[in-house]
């Protein structure tokens, strides 16, 4: 391929000039990732990467008009001159001004079609200015709750802020924020997420056949690049809801030398505690905070440094019981990170970035009474990496990317009590990653972008190499075929205790006892770009799990990593259908999936070694999403979801055991136990749930503010979660434990 390409390039000598630079934020001067570049009157364009940049080559000689879009900014034309152009231009794009008029809007302000797409399947891009105007739980702006709005997206019930992918579990996401893992990416036992919006600059979302520059999961990839700041002004966010306080600042760095972005939020529970506590109520004190901060560096016009951190902790503390025998339980849990990062414009047509980033997550928790430690845990997952991303653009109708990944993980869980040790790992291992893709552009109607990734993972001795290839073929400049396989290898394993105990998961690497879990994917879609801003897509996918773990609850000791999971397999198939409505002033989606997914696990308690649906398969799930202004200063956005009850393991009966030498009445339920089916082998009624936001946008002593008045479940019907069945009741109880009911809720925010 390689060699093609340089013979093509031979026989083309007319078509050497080339065009690069950076799209920008005409008022920020951030970054516009995935922006469109065009030349008029031919068949080349580009993409703008993560940090903005773009490169046209093979451009004519001589002078050439562009065109430039990104979604919701006005289109930019311009003219360079291809052969004079040396240092990379910075293009400055205007946001659009809302406008009422729906006929001005679709005639005056429309975008650019975005006639050169990319054989990427199934990715979903979103905005970070969009999530702030959906529908939100209890006023809080949450990024994976938004992206649970999204086909193909599951959440296992209206708790949980995880993400279940196509069927998969949440270890099989690979969750990035600013290049950087995350390991447990969630506040209050999974209710909500550790994204805090206001930082959140774009999401990639991408549920599967996901490139070769992404590794070490084996289902899907959510990539958050957070702000960078305002290059040319200070700006600043306060924001007070029934839930938490949060607050933003970010602006230039003196003498222009780059810019700074700074985030926090923290609930506020203390004050209603405390004062249930002092009406002697038994309850915890909890509260959680996280903060997030960027700073950017520009070192030359071709180089920028970028150094970004997070941190965020739960902290929840329990004093309960009489007085004399007053009982102390304590839980904490949270993530820490801090990223560098260095990207540079090699010559006129490569692009290269290099980072260093550690990345932690803990948890701890104690048990005391009357002074006497029961039991005490400590958690740790401490990942030190570093990377480096290469793109080279200077074969015609090549775009070249490679890089290296390493990455150390260190395990660290103790727990015990004052007289006894239970468990005591203290391990580490390397993992050495390489890629290598090239984006071809066969034809003008036929793109194809093969990949290979290699691993080799130090514990164990373990190689695996990962083929990938996507494809894009374009029937028309709107209509376009996609498809996608290949091999996706994931190195680490979760034991997790179910929702709502987000904070005991412990992640275990592969070691010499286990193989590395891996999936097989295929994936073919179609897509339709209306010139009225309707876009339409629909994709089919199905995928083989093989060698995937799950806790083994016999195990009380064990030496290796084998001897904490039992291994299975699974699979996951199904479609989904997704319209979106861009422009106008009615915008939003509806969208369906129809999906399945099962697991096994031979040889294990796990439904006795069967075939089993797990608790997020669900057959059938619609949304329809929708945010309209009604004047300029009132905005309405309401989501509504139907999806197919949750599954869950239904007693068939019930049986008396009888023990020799005792008596029944020694039990309390007389020695009645429930008989079982298979697992997960009834499901709940279906559920649907209509959300609500209406926000007024006004001005408080000069400076911009928003109320925003949300119900969260607007017609109360609240789902089952789970259900219980008491033995110790004649006849047997059962009782059915359901969600939240309606909640009206209230956050106000002023900017300045």
């Amino acid at each position: 391929m390689f060699i093609l390409a340089i013979i093509l390039m031979d026989f083309t000598p007319v078509y050497a000039a080339q065009v690069r630079g950076f799209v920008v934020d005409a008022a920020s001067h951030e970054p516009l990732p995935a922006a469109s570049v065009t030349v008029e009157n031919t068949d080349l364009g580009a993409t703008t990467n993560l940090d903005g940049y773009f490169v046209l080559s093979g451009l004519p000689a001589g002078r050439c008009l562009i065109t430039v879009s990104y979604l919701g900014y006005n289109s930019l034309q311009m003219e360079v001159d291809a052969d004079g152009v040396k240092a990379p231009l910075r293009i400055s794009l205007k946001r659009k001004d809302v406008v009422l008029k729906e006929a001005v809007v679709s005639l005056k302000h429309s975008d650019a079609q975005e006639t050169r797409k990319t054989p990427l399947v199934s990715a979903v891009p979103v905005d970070g200015q969009l999530i702030k105007t959906m529908p939100s739980m209890m006023g809080e702006m949450d990024v994976l709750r938004a992206l649970q709005q999204i086909p193909g997206v599951k959440a296992s019930s209206d708790l949980s802020s995880a993400l279940h992918i196509r069927g998969g579990s949440p270890d099989q996401t690979l969750i990035l924020m600013d290049h950087n893992v995350v390991y447990n990416p969630s506040h209050l036992f999974g209710l909500f997420s550790a994204f805090n919006a206001d930082a959140v600059k774009h999401i990639d979302l991408i549920k599967g056949g996901f490139p070769a520059q992404y590794g070490g999961r084996s289902g899907s990839v959510l990539d958050v690049i957070t702000n960078e700041g305002n290059r040319r002004e200070t700006h600043g966010l306060a924001s007070i809801g029934l839930v938490s306080a949060r607050g933003a600042l970010e602006g230039p760095l003196p003498k222009t030398l780059g810019s700074y972005a700074f985030s926090g939020r923290r609930t506020y529970f203390d004050p209603v505690l405390i004062a249930l506590r002092s009406a002697k109520v038994d309850v915890p004190n909890y509260f959680f905070y996280d903060a997030n901060g960027k700073v950017n560096f520009d070192l030359t016009d071709c180089t920028t440094l970028s150094l970004a951190g997070y941190i965020g902790n739960d902290i929840m503390n329990f004093d309960f019981g009489p007085k004399d025998e007053r009982v102390y339980f304590y839980l904490k849990w949270g993530n820490q990170t801090l990223a560098s990062r260095l990207r540079h414009c090699l010559r006129g047509d490569m692009f290269l970035s290099v980072g260093a980033a550690v990345s932690e997550y803990h948890s701890g928790w104690g048990f005391i009474a009357d002074g006497i430690n029961l039991d005490e845990g400590r958690d740790r997952m401490l990942d030190k990496s570093v990377k480096t991303d290469f793109e080279y653009y200077g074969l015609p109708n090549h775009t070249f990317k490679g890089g290296a990944w390493i990455s150390r993980y260190d395990i660290r869980f103790k727990e015990g009590n004052e007289d006894l040790t239970f468990v005591d790992v203290d391990e580490w291992t390397t993992n050495y990653s390489l890629y290598a893709q090239d984006k071809w552009r066969v034809s003008p109607f036929f793109e194809v972008q093969p990949g290979l990734r290699g691993y080799y993972h130090a514990a164990g001795d373990h190689f695996a190499v990962d083929p990938r290839l996507a494809m894009v073929y374009y029937y028309d400049p709107r209509l376009r075929l996609k498809a996608a396989v290949g091999r996706y290898s994931q190195w680490l394993n979760l034991i997790t205790f179910g929702e709502g105990f987000s904070n005991f998961d412990l992640w275990i690497p592969v070691d010499k006892s286990m193989n590395p879990s891996h999936s097989h994917q295929a994936v073919l879609g179609f897509e339709c770009d209306h010139e009225n801003g309707m876009e339409f897509t629909t994709e089919g996918y199905y995928t083989r799990m093989h060698d995937i773990a799950a806790f083994n609850a016999k195990t009380d000791q064990g030496e290796v990593a084998a001897d904490a999971f039992v291994n299975g397999e699974g699979c996951a198939y199904g479609w989904e259908v997704m319209a979106t409505k861009k422009r106008g002033r009615l915008t939003g989606w509806v969208g369906y999936s129809l999906s399945w997914t099962k697991r096994r696990f031979p040889n294990s308690l796990i439904n006795w070694g069967n075939w089993f649906y797990p608790q997020w398969d669900r057959r059938h799930d619609f949304i329809a999403v929708a945010m309209y202004p009604l004047s300029r200063t009132w905005d309405l956005a309401a989501s509504w979801r139907y999806n197919t009850g949750q599954g869950y393991t239904q007693a068939l009966g019930i049986y008396t055991t009888r023990y020799a030498d005792m008596d029944p009445s020694d039990f309390g339920n007389y020695g009645r136990t429930i008989l079982t089916g298979s697992k997960n082998n009834y499901r709940f009624p279906s559920d649907h749930r209509l959300d609500v936001t209406l926000s007024w946008k006004h001005l408080l002593y000069g400076k911009n503010a928003v109320l925003n008045i949300s119900i969260f479940n607007a017609y109360s019907r609240r789902p089952f979660w789970t259900r219980w069945f008491d033995t110790n009741e004649d006849p047997m109880k059962i009782t059915d434990l359901k969600l939240l009911p309606i909640l009206p809720l209230v956050s106000y925010e002023v900017k300045f």
